[in-house]
């Protein structure tokens, strides 16, 4: 498996590779729409992370918490994790990956974002659950990389494993680094209305910025609903 995809790949990665976010963003750019440019570091790029946190002691009590309360266990595992080093390859990975980022216009900021193969599926979606890290300069993407990461360990993600009776003890996440777009509004768009399963009627919910305080729920968007 490959460390990195860009967006621009010729190849097909997987949803096991790259998450069901990196997947559809590869496959809109492929299919010619208007995708600001992005690569997405895989399962593989984590690999040495996630065999340093399940071989941490912090994680075996982490699975042996009380189902309904893991927070505290949680937290000790996030604060070791982002004390995770990048090794060789992965540093040169995300060097080149950036210099290939910066040869075709994307120069910052970036929005820095999970990519989960159990994320966005038909009967999943984890929501909130992960962390997205919004204005990252060049110089800032690792940091936002390891958080982005850490993510993935949240209580949030664990007690909706447990809830959905997923695998918790084998976390797995990939990152997509993308170029942010400055805009003045942002929002959500559904191809079918979530609220009542009509697939005549699509919607729109959005809001001023960047679109983060629509998807955390921090706000009451604007919303429009569509007779397809």
């Amino acid at each position: 498996m490959s460390m990195s995809y860009p967006f621009t790949t010729t190849e097909s990665p997987q949803l096991g590779e790259v998450g069901g976010k990196a997947l559809s963003l590869i496959r809109m750019t492929q299919a010619g729409l208007p995708v600001p440019p992005g690569i997405v570091l895989t399962l593989e790029f984590f690999l040495p992370w996630l065999e340093r946190v399940v071989a941490m002691p912090d994680w075996a009590r982490l699975l042996s918490s009380p189902p309904e309360d893991p927070y505290r266990a949680c937290e000790a595992v996030k604060a070791s994790a982002l004390r995770l080093d990048m090794d060789n390859a992965q540093r040169a990975v995300l060097t080149q990956a950036l210099v290939e980022l910066a040869a075709g216009g994307a120069g910052g900021p970036f929005a820095v974002r999970s990519s989960s193969p159990e994320e966005d599926l038909e009967e999943l979606s984890f929501a909130g659950g992960y962390e997205t890290v919004l204005g990252v300069k060049v110089e800032d993407i690792e940091a936002a990389v390891r958080r982005s990461f850490v993510s993935c360990l949240d209580e949030r993600v664990i007690v909706y494993k447990r809830e959905h009776g997923l695998e918790v003890s084998r976390p797995r996440i990939a990152v997509i680094i993308q170029q942010q777009i400055a805009s003045d509004a942002a929002g959500v768009a559904f191809s079918l209305n979530p609220l009542n399963n009509c697939y005549d009627e699509a919607v729109i919910n959005a809001n001023y910025g960047l679109g983060e305080s629509v998807v955390s729920g921090a706000v009451s968007p604007d919303s429009w609903v569509f007779d397809k």
